[in-house]
């Protein structure tokens, strides 16, 4: 079972898909999996600046923060997550979390799915 904890839809066009799709306004060429409640998030916390660095000439500007997840379910057998990439990465070691990836846009540019599904852990 694959259960979206995204917060919208996840449109899968599979690996196969043309990077621009022209008009798919009935999901026809795509497997949808609806959004539950509720979708697991990231709380950041900006403990501060460590101090700011240089690079090329010019300063870039560092921030420690802290990541809280929040309405992740604990790990269930058979029973696999689509979360945010940022939820994912700051949960690493969980090998049921996923994330969408490869962008499929529309013709204005405006991404409307994703190729697959690929588990960051």
């Amino acid at each position: 079972m694959i259960i979206n904890l995204t917060g919208e839809p996840v449109r899968l066009y599979g690996l196969s898909a043309a990077d621009v799709i022209e008009d798919d306004a009935l999901d026809s060429g795509c497997i949808v999996i609806p959004a539950e409640d509720p979708p697991a998030y990231l709380d950041v916390i900006s403990l501060g600046s460590p101090g700011d660095d240089v690079h090329g000439g010019r300063t870039v500007e560092i921030d420690l923060c802290e990541f809280h997840v929040r309405d992740l379910p604990a790990p269930q057998a058979s029973t696999r997550l689509i979360v945010p990439p940022g939820v994912a990465l700051a949960s690493r070691g969980r090998g049921d979390l996923l994330i969408a990836f490869g962008d499929v846009v529309d013709t204005t540019g405006a991404s409307v799915g994703h190729r697959l599904l690929v588990s960051p852990c």
